[in-house]
């Protein structure tokens, strides 16, 4: 099933621009995203997204994307959304 996406326009913790689906609570106002279209996948949104921004990420709440172990803390989404892991 095709879900909509949309990339927060502002840029949150390390610079991330952090890639959300519809119902996801932590998807921002309608002024503050950008519409991405229609995907299958989470992965082919923020592909879409990083045309936009490079730094472009899946949020962990609705878009859950397989992360490299090489990466460190830091690049979490959740100090973006300043959750207590």
């Amino acid at each position: 099933m095709q879900l909509y996406y949309y990339v927060d326009k502002h840029a949150g913790y390390n610079d991330n621009h952090v890639v959300h689906a519809t119902g996801c609570p932590f998807i921002p106002s309608d002024s503050a995203r950008r519409f991405l279209g229609t995907f299958y996948t989470p992965t082919a949104a923020i592909q879409q997204a990083r045309k936009f921004y490079s730094s472009a990420m899946g949020c962990e709440q609705c878009c859950p994307v397989a992360v490299k172990k090489s990466l460190t803390t830091q690049n979490s989404v959740a100090l973006k959304h300043m959750v207590q892991l």
